[in-house]
């Protein structure tokens, strides 16, 4: 026993030797029978033990283990680094791209990221995203749908309980222009009348581009009625009048029509009431109506069709100051005697004929004839 003791000493105060010359064997407790003892005892320098209870040479990895460079595995993802649209900002309707990106490659089987969005009626993504293996990041698209106001929408990633976001704002679309009104404007019938002086001309107006057909009418040279019944004006030498019509719905469009205004044919002879003109001859007589009043009336004969004969009467002499119109709803008429003139203190009275209502243009007329001393039809 003795000796056991002396050589168990010596082979432990060898293993501190050798430990302390840096041979880097690991010590470890050892149950010391008298056989290892002897094999300590016979240690020379840093050689390997041959017991298999003797530590491994230094810099020698455990086993089932790989130290540096002996091919151990490279670092895969465990987390979402972050997510990230370009542009940040779009228009609803309008699609963007984003990117989800890992905080290390996808392992050998790909990483399948989840998405989710805030608002999916204002911007969806796909239910989820698979970033490739050893790739870090993959992008996607982001659809925008319709809105109303400007939306902020939060687009989340999750991998292995991480999770990363970003928001994107959606803008509702520019309204429309609206569209510029139809202008307004004023066509005139006649466009152009030619007068003699004291006679009328009848103005219609059309108003496109508004419900509103309410027009003014004003002359320049002559007279017009809030109707458009123009008078001419007594002239000694061809004169041009104009007639305006001013809408009411707006007052800056105004449409005129032009009036050759010429002088008035010589007045027929006292006790001559008759002529023939273009298109029919006339014959003036005071018609004895049954108010047993004498009214002003005209015998139309030799006319070539009927036409709408119009007769205006005056209060003042030389037809000045119109006082009633006959036929005023423009019937055609033809040969025969017409006695449409109501007032019989209106002796002044000229007659047009037309070619028809919508046209009215001048086939022929009269001079101004004074009734007082035209023959008496009975």
């Amino acid at each position: 026993m003795l000796v056991v003791e002396l050589l168990s000493e010596i082979a432990i105060v060898r293993l501190a030797n050798l430990k302390r010359f840096g041979c880097g064997f690991r010590l470890r407790t050892i149950a010391l029978t008298a056989s290892l003892v002897l094999v300590l005892s016979t240690i020379i320098g840093c050689g390997a033990l041959s017991s298999s209870s003797t530590s491994a040479p230094a810099g020698t990895p455990p086993s089932g283990s790989s130290g540096p460079g002996n091919g151990g595995s490279a670092t895969t993802a465990s987390s979402v680094s972050k997510v990230a649209v370009n542009p940040t900002s779009v228009t609803a309707g309008a699609s963007t791209t984003a990117t989800v990106t890992l905080n290390a490659v996808a392992p050998a089987s790909g990483a399948q990221v989840k998405l989710t969005s805030s608002n999916a009626a204002a911007a969806s993504v796909p239910a989820s995203v698979t970033v490739a293996a050893s790739q870090t990041s993959v992008g996607f698209a982001v659809a925008t749908g319709n809105v109303s106001s400007d939306t902020s929408v939060v687009i989340t990633a999750s991998y292995k309980n991480t999770s990363a976001g970003t928001t994107l704002s959606v803008s509702p679309p520019a309204p429309s222009p609206t569209p510029n009104p139809a202008p307004i404007s004023i066509s005139i019938s006649p466009a152009s009348a030619t007068l003699s002086a004291g006679a009328s001309q009848q103005f219609t107006a059309t108003v496109a581009g508004t419900t509103n057909q309410s027009v003014s009418w004003t002359a320049a040279g002559g007279t017009i009625t809030n109707s458009g019944l123009f008078a001419a004006p007594n002239v000694s030498s061809s004169t041009i009048a104009m007639v305006y019509a001013t809408s009411q719905a707006d007052p800056s469009i105004v449409e005129a029509a032009q009036v050759t205004v010429t002088p008035a044919s010589t007045p027929p002879p006292p006790g001559t009431y008759s002529g023939t003109g273009p298109v029919a001859s006339w014959q003036a007589y005071l018609y004895l109506d049954t108010d047993n009043l004498y009214h002003q009336a005209i015998e139309i004969s030799n006319a070539q069709a009927a036409y709408p004969v119009i007769g205006y009467s005056y209060a003042g002499p030389g037809c000045t100051n119109l006082g009633d119109t006959f036929n005023d709803f423009w019937q055609p008429i033809g040969n025969g005697l017409w006695w449409f003139i109501h007032d019989p203190s209106l002796v002044e009275v000229t007659w047009v004929w037309y070619d028809n209502a919508t046209d009215q243009k001048i086939l022929q007329q009269t001079p101004c004839i004074d009734y007082s001393g035209a023959p008496k039809y009975n």
